[in-house]
């Protein structure tokens, strides 16, 4: 066909049009590769490692779809409580933190354990321990050992990747360490990571230390383990496995396992602690419960006091002993 040219009037017509295409598809977001919903990861879906970068983006977006709406109602009492705006971005802050307390802490999901090391405050060693030997999903033992302050390295260290701002190494008395997070100028929230001189219902942003014990809370850098250490799939796996199972559980059941796991490791936690977690196993059988808490009390059924086919009853009877 020959060439045949445009009257200039629809040559500026079709100029604009593709200028206004091309500007469009500059400005319009990328849809997302992969939507995160809560389900367990199938090993085949991650490369043999990722970056520690990589581990983490995948670990925030797993918090956010799993642990959301659970934590939704926490976010909001604790916005009422400190005086404070809930917004979108705090809530999703809030929801961050308040997960990766539960998984690093003493005794939770990630199944640590504290102990005396004498190292520094550092999550490298905890990090080292986990790819050298990436924790069975199935299994009563501990991931790793750490102390207090390595226990608050890892969390502040993670929360940083998160993207949450003004979390870092707390020392409430000069022989110990916990983690506080400074929400604001004016609010500061302690988070203790092991049980260490605290009662058994001490939690997140509920302790008798004191928070003006430290003027300032330097945060935690993100490097304190580098982008590029690699995370290998097993240990991504199952990590990741850990958020699906128990991120959405109540506050309640969380308490209630990581006491009785806590104490199977003889860690920080008393063992005065475990009339408390007999006593809400028994609460938690004369009421309904979520099909979270469900699903929380049945990974560990399975996983940890290895039961076959648990169901939540079961869990409930051996826990309550």
């Amino acid at each position: 066909m020959p060439y045949r040219r445009l009257p200039p009037g629809t040559r500026h017509l079709l100029a604009l049009a593709l200028a206004f295409t091309f500007v469009a598809t500059l400005a319009a977001p990328a849809a997302p590769a992969h939507a995160e919903t809560c389900t367990s990861t199938e090993r085949k879906a991650l490369p043999d490692a990722l970056p520690m970068r990589d581990f983490a983006t995948r670990l925030g977006a797993r918090i956010d779809a799993c642990a959301t709406e659970a934590r939704r109602p926490d976010a909001e009492r604790f916005c009422a409580e400190h005086r404070i705006e809930c917004s979108a971005a705090r809530v999703r802050d809030f929801v961050r933190v308040r997960t990766l307390f539960e998984m690093t802490r003493d005794g939770g999901p990630f199944r640590l354990r504290w102990s005396i090391t004498d190292r520094d405050p550092t999550a490298r060693h905890i990090w080292a321990a986990w790819r050298q030997k990436p924790p069975l999903a199935s299994s009563d033992a501990s991931s790793a050992t750490a102390e207090c302050d390595e226990l608050s390295a890892l969390f502040a260290g993670l929360a940083r990747r998160l993207d949450v701002r003004g979390v870092g190494l707390f020392w409430p008395t000069s022989n110990h360490t916990i983690a506080a997070w400074d929400v604001t100028p004016a609010v500061r929230v302690l988070v203790p990571t092991s049980q260490i001189f605290l009662a058994c219902d001490a939690t997140f942003d509920r302790t008798t230390f004191l928070p003006s014990k430290q003027r300032v809370v330097y945060e935690l850098r993100a490097t304190d383990v580098p982008d590029a250490v690699p995370v290998p799939r097993a240990l991504a796996t199952f990590l990741l496995d850990q958020i699906a199972h128990y991120a959405g559980a109540s506050l309640d059941v969380l308490a209630m396992l990581r006491t009785h796991r806590a104490l199977r490791f003889d860690s920080s936690v008393p063992a005065a602690c475990g009339a408390d977690a007999a006593a809400a196993a028994k609460s938690l059988r004369a009421r309904p419960l979520s099909p979270s808490d469900r699903r929380a009390l049945m990974r560990y059924g399975s996983t940890e006091l290895g039961l076959a086919a648990p169901s939540v009853e079961e869990t409930l009877e051996r826990l309550a002993r």
